[in-house]
């Protein structure tokens, strides 16, 4: 019987930060294996996670009093996708599908499994879209054109950003993913380079051709950051923008290209069709929502 894995990482998080994304899985009904790869954990939250059936793959130093601490030099946002490569690569379990998310700010409405099964059909890998392009986001555009210069900023600017939080796929190309996003993630310019290369390495074959690029409108993930009631909340750098002149919120929904999420007072998250979201990623920038949402999965 085939199994399917949820595979995040944490540096430095708390039980209470992680506890949404795990309590979320478990409401889900997801049945197969959870792991996290993370590193600056207390014993308090490793025995918490462990007591939770989560599967941990920790790195960093392990203390006398069971805390481990991370390497002095580590990018928690980099090493993970070594880590989670590292665990792929030694485990004996041969697993169907790979879903990798950012574990603070994401939780599951529903099973992953069985979106992948009814989905993902002509495709191996599925991404989500932040229903923005790179040259119109600023803290993403100024992101690309730091990790990789002018050149390449030039041909990438004018594509669609797609986020690295909230990833699916067949086991094999995943395993690459995980390989390529951390060699190239390394020895650039600035240190927190993820989500650019994701973006370069899914611009190029096979990944081009491989990759589902999910919008707003299919009930894959949706990527609230970028959402209108997040940077009317005042959140990111579109937020901040939004704050100081109001009058920036008509040029944001002129460069937003996508359907705006439905945002449900019982704190669920759906597309146009009423399909709820699989996965809700950065639900904490809403207020309101950031509220209902703790009550949900504490």
């Amino acid at each position: 019987m085939t199994r399917d894995l949820i595979i995040g990482g944490a540096s430095g998080y708390t039980w209470d930060q992680i506890k949404y994304w795990v309590n979320s899985i478990k409401k889900s009904g997801f049945q197969g294996d959870v792991v996290l790869t993370g590193t600056d954990l207390k014993k308090e939250t490793i025995d918490k996670l462990t007591e939770n059936g989560v599967e941990l793959a920790l790195y960093g130093e392990k203390q006398e009093n069971g805390d481990v601490t991370a390497h002095k030099n580590g990018v928690p946002h980099v090493e993970r996708f070594f880590y989670m490569w590292n665990a792929l690569n030694q485990t004996k379990t041969d697993y169907r599908y790979i879903i990798t998310t950012d574990t603070r700010d994401v939780i599951f409405q529903s099973n992953p499994s069985h979106w992948l099964e009814s989905y993902l059909t002509l495709h191996s890998i599925v991404c989500s879209s932040e229903g923005m392009r790179y040259k119109n986001e600023p803290w993403s555009n100024q992101n690309l054109y730091q990790a990789f210069g002018p050149y390449f900023h030039n041909i990438l600017k004018d594509g669609m950003i797609y986020n690295v939080g909230t990833i699916a796929g067949e086991t094999e190309l995943m395993k690459s993913l995980f390989l390529l996003l951390f060699q190239l993630s390394i020895n650039r310019p600035i240190p927190i380079v993820d989500q650019a290369v994701f973006n370069f390495i899914t611009s190029i074959h096979p990944f081009s051709t491989e990759t589902y690029f999910a919008s707003n409108s299919d009930s894959w993930a949706i990527q609230l950051g970028t959402s209108i009631e997040a940077v009317k909340a005042g959140a990111g750098d579109l937020g901040k923008e939004i704050a100081a002149n109001p009058s920036k919120l008509i040029e944001y929904q002129m460069k937003y290209e996508d359907v705006q999420p439905n945002i449900k007072v019982d704190g669920t998250v759906s597309n146009k069709k009423g399909d709820l979201y699989t996965i809700v990623h950065q639900w904490d920038r809403i207020p309101d929502l950031k509220q209902k949402i703790e009550e949900l999965y504490a």
